[in-house]
């Protein structure tokens, strides 16, 4: 059975233009703003990786590791010495995510100074999220 299409002009503009994460971002909470940036991971061989903390309290993930490309977005939290990347969907971020991963789970980070730490999967390998 094939549906009707509604025609283009038929749609509000202000719907094509607004991003899909709008109504998930209006959900988070405002983030600690001294940890707001735009961070690249160093210290792990072989991977790529950005995490975009906004001050709003949302955040944008990407990780490319040989043919596995992972991303998110979602909310970040600041708990104490550690901050919790949570993907939209999920009530918390994994502890153990690695770049082997498919798909993207969220991250526990350890806050360093101007940097996120990030213990993979608790095996003792760490890269770090600096700005």
């Amino acid at each position: 059975m094939l549906r009707k299409l509604l025609p283009l002009a038929a749609i509000p503009v202000a719907a094509l233009s607004m991003p899909a994460f709008a109504g998930a971002a209006a959900a988070c909470e405002p983030g600690d703003k001294r940890l707001a940036g735009h961070y690249y991971l160093n210290g792990v061989m072989e991977v790529g990786s950005e995490l975009l903390l906004r001050p709003d309290g949302s955040f944008e993930f990407m990780l490319a590791y040989g043919a596995n490309d992972q991303y998110g977005k979602g909310c970040w939290v600041r708990r104490g010495s550690t901050v919790e990347v949570i993907p939209a969907g999920r009530r918390a971020a994994s502890r153990r995510h690695t770049p082997d991963d498919r798909g993207f789970a969220g991250l526990v980070l350890t806050v360093s100074g101007r940097s996120l730490i990030w213990n993979i999967a608790g095996s003792g390998y760490k890269g770090r999220y600096e700005r």
